[in-house]
């Protein structure tokens, strides 16, 4: 019984001095956090001379696990810090991450996350997110410089309280809004045709000619002058011919205006339908998968497709004879518009109320924000997967060395946070490459417009719009479809109108209206 007495006595003295440990330490950690300049190095690596561990939440293409990758394990031994990796795979990452913030089971980093300014604003109300402007101007010189160059950045990103709370992936190196459009040049080549379209007129007559001369040469009358996964592959062009710069809401001369109510939108439906209806835009543009619309570029069949390159769709092609589409006018449209980029993507990067190591964080993501840093995100080291083309290294290209760039770094079918320099991005040079950038100055940018900057709402707005863009979005993809298809006829166009301003758009248009107007105000 004394034996007994005495075992509960040590390990009752044991249990007391462990809490008391446990105790010491984690007012030493909180007193390290509440004093980030002692516990962080603000200069050089490592960024902590103690190796410290946080946990990120990040989106994963299904290339590699992440704590395999070269990048992290390079950057880990440059900072001492090591990351917990929670990936979920891209198609259950957004049902994810809500259930992540509704649980308020949060990770200390947010990664490549693509965290909307609702988002951003809903859950750093809720004191989820915490403010990085003190940060950044203490630990994070080049965001101070990405901010000093590019002031638009500084200013997209803050929210309507005043705070920044995520940053985003800033690339404005070809500045597409989606994939351009392309023209097949074998079909081209067979017409005869030595000048591209510059009006409506002149592309319908050269759509008729695509679908009736056989310019695939195979005797049959199976081409498609135009093919599509659904309207939102190829309609930012079309609309834009129209003058309309998005379906949505964008900016016309300084005032907001709702898209799909305008009367020029109305001239896109009827010229879309008249394709429809002469079977020169691909009747399976409503119900294909990618895969179908690439079997049909590979069979030759295709005029005209959108993609983020010239090649890589028709047989045999290398893309320099597949020019980018000229955008064409309209009737009563002095020139085309086509939307273009802001050469942003927004909520890449946040911080949680839980991370206990905010300024080591914000030190770390500072580095992709260097050119050095953003340079090795995108293709890490020469031999990974590029090597110079040229003795003056200059010239970077391409290689493939079985270990593809998904395997090594993050930035791979993900907008990462970083600042991606036009000057790196433009040293991969091949003839495609220049040819891409030429077209691209000449069609786009020569129309290119950004339809509407993405700029935070106060919450009591975005409590007006967000009912309203959910219902109003499928109301107008569902009747853009049925338009262009005859289900709907252009008679109702009146109904459909009203129909809209039931739902709210008036107020949606208001909203917006004053938020733009904040946005061109501000400092």
């Amino acid at each position: 019984m004394k034996k007994l007495v005495l075992i509960f006595m040590i390990c009752s003295l044991f249990i007391s001095i462990l809490a008391a440990c446990t105790q010491k330490q984690k007012a030493q950690q909180n007193d390290l956090t509440a004093k980030g300049k002692a516990a962080v190095n603000k200069e050089g690596f490592p960024i902590v001379n103690k190796k410290i561990t946080l946990t990120m939440f990040a989106p994963n293409v299904g290339v590699s696990k992440w704590e395999d990758m070269k990048y992290f394990k390079r950057m880990e031994k440059k900072t001492n810090i090591h990351f917990i990796f929670n990936t979920p795979p891209e198609e259950s990452f957004e049902t994810r991450k809500k259930l992540l913030f509704t649980s308020k089971e949060l990770p200390d980093i947010f990664y490549a996350s693509s965290l909307s300014n609702s988002e951003i604003t809903k859950y750093s109300k809720q004191g989820l997110l915490i403010p990085l402007e003190g940060l950044i101007e203490q630990y994070a010189p080049n965001i101070q410089e990405m901010f000093k160059m590019m002031p638009d950045v500084k200013k997209s990103i803050t929210a309507a309280d005043g705070h920044i709370y995520a940053l985003p992936s800033v690339d404005r190196s070809l500045p597409w809004w989606r994939s351009p459009l392309w023209y097949n040049g074998s079909f081209l080549q067979a017409l005869n045709i030595d000048k591209l379209p510059e009006t409506t007129d002149e592309l319908y007559t050269l759509l008729k000619r695509m679908k009736n001369e056989d310019p695939n040469g195979n005797g049959k009358k199976d081409e498609i002058p135009i093919s599509a996964v659904k309207m939102e592959d190829i309609n930012q062009w079309f609309m834009g011919f129209f003058g309309i710069v998005s379906i949505r809401h964008g900016v016309y001369d300084g005032k907001v205006k709702y898209g799909a109510v305008q009367p020029e939108y109305r001239a896109y439906l009827e010229f879309m339908h008249k394709l429809w209806v002469e079977g020169l835009l691909d009747h399976e543009t409503f119900s294909q998968s990618q895969e179908q619309k690439l079997s049909k570029g590979s069979n030759n069949l295709v005029g005209i497709y959108s993609g983020w390159g010239p090649e890589n769709f028709l047989p045999g092609s290398n893309g320099l004879e597949n020019p980018m589409m000229q955008p064409v006018v309209g009737p009563n449209i002095k020139k085309p518009v086509i939307p273009i980029s802001a050469g942003q993507s927004v909520g890449q990067f946040a911080i949680t109320s839980v991370n206990p190591s905010p300024e080591a964080s914000i030190r770390w993501i500072d580095y992709s924000y260097s050119s050095e840093g953003a340079a090795f995100l995108h293709s890490l080291d020469e031999g990974d997967v590029w090597v110079w083309a040229d003795k003056e290294k200059t010239i970077r290209k391409y290689i493939d060395n079985g270990h593809p760039r998904g395997t090594l770094t993050p930035n791979y079918g993900l907008n990462v946070p970083q600042w991606s320099r036009i000057e790196y991005a433009k040293s991969f040079k091949s003839k495609v490459s220049e040819f891409i950038y030429k077209e691209t100055k000449n069609k786009i940018l020569a129309n290119g417009q950004v339809p509407f900057q993405d700029l935070f709402l106060k919450p009591e707005e975005l409590d007006q719009v967000i009912g309203i863009s959910t219902v109003l979005d499928d109301y107008v993809k569902q009747m853009e479809e049925k338009f262009i298809t005859g289900e709907e006829s252009l008679d109702n166009w009146g109904l459909y109108v009203r129909t809209q301003k039931e739902i709210g758009v008036d107020q949606l248009v208001k909203v917006y209206q004053g938020a733009y107007d904040r946005y061109i105000n501000a400092e």
